[in-house]
């Protein structure tokens, strides 16, 4: 397994032709194909379904989507706590390894941005749809499915992106008391070969 010690600083080359890149290693690929994604929004699309065709879902509906709109402030909040936590723990050394990795801090940094958007703008839509859903016909099952899905696939993306940042943020505790461990017995052997000396 590689570590972010073991990343060898990116080697910065003039080049005209530009460099291919996979899908997936796209900021946009990397989106789609994370799990949080994949797994959230479908989710909370087939959700959509419920008040769509159910009418005591659908008389519940507007409750739900403050529930949801507040799970989603709410975990806004958490993710803003992780990135804190993150950037107090943050050595200097820490610092230097991070900056190695292609896109450095900023990359390091963009799951914990994309999933306080998709919070922020989960919580804005689902405080939205709660204003607007008693307006929407009762016989208007798209609009319905359509209004509800969207803020359940924001609210399942939100969840499972967290705990995604949960899992992130325990990988860089890690990678980080490795590294500092590794500067530990660099300095202690250090000191053993100039006492020797």
């Amino acid at each position: 397994m590689v570590t972010v010690a073991d990343v060898p600083a990116p080697t910065r080359t003039p080049t005209t032709a530009p460099v291919k890149q996979r899908w997936r290693d796209t900021v946009w690929g990397s989106v789609i194909i994370s799990p949080d994604f994949y797994l959230g929004v479908p989710g909370g699309i087939a959700l959509g379904l419920l008040p769509a065709f159910s009418n005591a879902a659908s008389g519940m509906a507007t409750t739900l989507l403050i529930a949801f709109g507040g799970a989603l402030i709410a975990i806004a909040a958490v993710v803003v706590a992780i990135l804190t936590i993150l950037v107090t723990v943050l050595s200097p050394e820490y610092l230097e390894a991070l900056q190695r990795l292609p896109g450095g801090v900023k990359e390091a940094a963009r799951p914990f941005v994309i999933t306080g958007w998709v919070c922020v703008v989960g919580a804005l839509c689902s405080f939205a749809g709660a204003l607007g859903w008693p307006a929407i016909p009762a016989h208007s099952w798209a609009l319905r499915w359509l209004v509800f899905a969207v803020c359940a696939a924001g609210t399942g993306w939100g969840l499972l992106g967290t705990a995604q940042l949960i899992s992130l943020g325990s990988w860089h505790l890690n990678q980080r008391s490795r590294l500092l461990k590794a500067i530990a017995d660099v300095r202690r052997r250090s000191n053993q070969s100039s006492r020797s000396a």
